[in-house]
């Protein structure tokens, strides 16, 4: 019980404190996004730069609560780590699934209604591509689409 009131309180501050919730940022820098995301071996249009520069900021609003700012995840709130995950890595359509429907009888909530499917393929393509994560790919809002 008193996790389910941890994570509901930690839910709940996320919907109302300032800076959370699924905001996206409104700067983008072409030059800092190409060094940061130079590492991952692919040739990253400007599109897919700042697809993945919003997944990062979105990731942090929406994800990071239970699975870390680093992605190694929080147990405690039943969010598994991300970083390394042959889930997040694996094949988009289930990654899609699970963030649009959520996982009954877990912590994960359903994203469905409360992001849009730009934003849904910004946050899997930064998960797809963070940290040790290296998919070289990106999500498009057409693949969202068409599993919503």
């Amino acid at each position: 019980m008193l996790k389910n009131l941890k994570l509901t309180l930690l839910l709940l501050a996320g919907s109302v404190l300032p800076g959370c919730g699924q905001q996206e940022s409104d700067h983008f820098d072409l030059e800092v996004a190409k060094l940061k995301w130079s590492n991952s071996g692919m040739e990253w249009t400007e599109a897919d730069l700042q697809l993945l520069e919003s997944g990062e900021s979105l990731y942090r609003s929406n994800c990071s609560v239970c699975h870390a700012r680093d992605g190694k995840g929080d147990m405690q709130l039943g969010g598994p780590a991300l970083d390394g995950s042959p889930f997040a890595d694996g094949q988009k359509s289930q990654l899609i699934q699970r963030m649009l429907q959520g996982k009954k009888g877990s912590a994960m909530p359903a994203f469905a209604d409360s992001l849009s499917d730009k934003q849904i393929a910004a946050i899997a393509s930064y998960l797809r591509n963070a940290w040790g994560n290296r998919s070289a790919d990106s999500v498009s809002v057409e693949e969202v689409r068409q599993l919503r």
